[in-house]
């Protein structure tokens, strides 16, 4: 049994609440902007993967696909009922859908409150050495782009090679300066300056005091 229809006539949140907990494959298609469509396999209201055309995202991207459709009125859907197909690698997300959109409803708005603070799309940002807990989607989002940020990228960058909005990344580099993951590559290397200059007058006091002893 298949369930068609437009996003225009029922968004995506109510799309969701109407499947509820059924299982099937759920295809997007016609969306702006995106030559290809989006499925989105659900095993009793869990979801189990996301994939562009024909390639497997990453928890990552898939989450940021999923809040992509939160917010879009336009294109269509198809689902069809049945038992989806496993990932063909890796485990599967189990990600109650429900919840995840209760967590997206937060995260928008937090978006909307943070928005005159985010920095500029350009400005690059390095990885800061410090042990600091990270709830999910900000700690996924730091593991896939803390290599990237050891050497300095901005969210332009960032968002190129991760495939997630430059809107996303700089929300996420946001919150991960506050907690102090993060810092702007002119900061940080000031800071690196100067714990550099310490360490020398360290070093010289010591060997002053060494010689007058």
């Amino acid at each position: 049994m298949a369930i068609f229809g437009s996003l225009r006539d029922m968004p995506f949140p109510d799309l969701v609440g109407m499947l509820g907990r059924r299982s099937g494959v759920l295809e997007i298609f016609g969306l702006p902007g995106h030559r290809q469509g989006y499925a989105i396999a659900l095993d009793g209201g869990k979801v189990v993967w996301v994939r562009e055309g024909t390639k497997l995202l990453d928890p990552l991207q898939a989450r940021s696909v999923l809040q992509e459709l939160f917010r879009s009125g336009e294109g269509a859907f198809e689902f069809t009922t049945g038992t989806p197909p496993p990932p063909p690698e890796g485990q599967p997300l189990g990600w109650p859908l429900e919840r995840i959109l209760l967590t997206m409803t937060t995260i928008e708005d937090e978006f909307a409150a943070y928005r005159s603070l985010l920095p500029d799309p350009k400005t690059r940002f390095q990885a800061v050495a410090m042990d600091v807990w990270l709830e999910e989607p900000l700690w996924s989002f730091w593991e896939r782009a803390r290599p990237l940020l050891a050497s300095g990228a901005s969210a332009e960058e960032l968002a190129a090679r991760l495939g997630l909005r430059v809107e996303e990344v700089l929300y996420y580099l946001h919150k991960l300066r506050l907690v102090g993951k993060v810092a702007p590559v002119r900061a940080y290397q000031e800071a690196a300056q100067a714990e550099e200059k310490r360490g020398l007058f360290r070093r010289l006091l010591a060997s002053l005091l060494g010689r007058a002893g």
